[in-house]
């Protein structure tokens, strides 16, 4: 056997190897990522409404929100369990276990 078949076998195997890396790169998934508008409230009336700008995530169904000095994490595994979510053309809403509700407007 020539000398030169291992070495063309071994290029062929970097390359192989190659485009395996480039089609892992290119088929991550990453997480869809907006700047909305957020109402952070409390079901008891003497703590007021929060309102402002927010940071909305979502990747695969779990969603984080970053609002203020908070964040606010719904997986997709609890939902129904430690909050409701409820999706309309204006945003989306989450109405946590602990009393509150995070509204994301999509102004």
């Amino acid at each position: 056997m020539p000398l030169h078949h291992p070495l063309k076998l071994t290029c062929r195997l970097l390359l192989l190897s190659l485009g395996f890396v480039i089609t892992e790169v290119a088929t991550r998934v990453h997480a869809d990522s907006t700047i909305a508008h957020c109402q952070l409230s409390h079901h008891n009336p003497s703590i007021p409404l929060q309102s402002g700008p927010c940071r909305f995530s979502q990747r695969q169904g779990n969603v984080t929100i970053m609002f203020r000095e908070q964040t606010f994490n719904f997986p997709y595994s609890e939902a129904g369990q430690s909050y409701q979510r409820s999706n309309s053309t204006t945003g989306i809403r989450f109405d946590m276990s602990g009393g509150a509700t995070i509204e994301v407007l999509w102004r």
